[in-house]
């Protein structure tokens, strides 16, 4: 039996970092065919490290130019039934853990003590379609559409622009079993978003990598570009982020809104050090207008969406539950800002 595994790594692009992939042909393996839809823990162990040329993803220089790719989480691979996408750390020519390899700094904040906070992350990813000369989707040429108001979790046409490509991404999606919760349409045209969680910070991270990859691969088929990009749009039109849904089991339990306060009043202290790593051209999004807090201050409140920290109205009423981080952009790498808040929250 022949396995096609495709191993997909971050790079080390910049200032926003992009997703490779390359396809290994695995044969005489015990693993069995992927199921489409299950979400489950594949064993990595007959998935073997490999590697690429770093000089071509900015993560070597060519006199130097090998680097590793280490297996951390295969699912199905929802565009070859029966066969993987296997995410990969990326490591040194030498096996040592890579600059660019953030999902590293996710496991040494773990270890260093806060795997006993218990805490779980959903990240509401938003994107843009762009056409293939990179305009947004539903824009027309050499103008604008009408203003924001009927496009948000909209229907109909003139509302809703790439809904063949939302379609089937999500298809897709579920098909590869990522801990996946919902999907809507955004308020600027165009605009879409997907949830990953609730779940662990490295499932989180891993399964909205996957994530990206799989509507960038969706995109392709329908000759259609994914932004990700913090204000795809200037002008009067909303940016596009990745709100970031935190608790730890101090915040889940009766009483824990205490929890909660004190965790927003400790990521106040450290503002510019979570905005350093939330995503370039931030300052673009975080305005003060569109559904955001400037980046120059910092605010947290209940049901509010022009605070950098949202308490849902329902967790202040139960007294318990989760803060809703609303500044990191829609390009932030999720092992940064899950790191961060880790960090910040649990005191290391």
């Amino acid at each position: 039996m022949v396995i096609l595994a495709e191993y997909i790594w971050v790079d080390g692009t910049a200032p926003t970092k992009a997703l490779r992939s390359k396809t290994k042909v695995l044969k005489g393996l015990s693993l069995p065919q992927a199921m489409l839809g299950e979400s489950m823990e594949i064993p990595l162990d007959e998935f073997p490290a490999w590697g690429a040329d770093g000089s071509s993803t900015n993560q070597a220089e060519g006199r130097d130019s090998d680097i590793g790719l280490q297996p951390v989480r295969a699912v199905a691979d929802p565009f070859r039934p029966g066969h993987y996408l296997v995410l990969c750390e990326v490591l040194k020519g030498d096996g040592t853990l890579h600059p660019t390899n953030t999902r590293s700094l996710v496991r040494e904040v773990l270890a260093a003590g806060a795997d006993k906070a218990e805490s779980l992350f959903g990240f509401e990813q938003e994107y843009t379609f762009l056409t293939a000369e990179g305009a947004p989707y539903g824009f027309p040429d050499g103008g604008y559409p009408a203003p924001q108001g009927p496009y948000y979790c909209a229907v109909g046409t003139g509302n809703i622009f790439g809904r063949e490509v939302y379609e089937d991404f999500m298809e897709r999606v579920l098909e590869a079993g990522l801990a996946i919760t919902g999907f809507n349409w955004e308020v600027m045209p165009g605009q879409a978003e997907f949830q990953v969680g609730t779940v662990g910070p490295l499932e989180a991270c891993d399964h909205l990598w996957l994530g990206r990859w799989i509507l960038h691969r969706t995109a392709e088929e329908h000759g259609i570009k994914v932004s990700l990009a913090a204000k795809p749009a200037r002008g009067d039109w909303n940016g596009a982020g990745m709100h970031t849904n935190f608790s730890t089991a101090a915040m889940r339990v009766p009483g824990g809104i205490k929890a909660i306060n004190a965790a927003c009043d400790r990521i106040g202290e450290f503002r510019q050090a979570h905005l350093d790593v939330y995503g370039h051209d931030y300052e673009s999004r975080l305005t003060g207008a569109h559904e955001t807090c400037s980046y120059k201050e910092f605010r947290y409140g209940v049901a509010d969406r022009t605070c950098s920290i949202r308490i849902p109205r329902h967790v202040a009423e139960q007294g318990c539950g989760y803060l809703e981080d609303r500044r990191p952009n829609a390009n932030a790498d999720p092992y940064e800002v899950a790191a961060r808040l880790l960090k910040t929250v649990c005191g290391l």
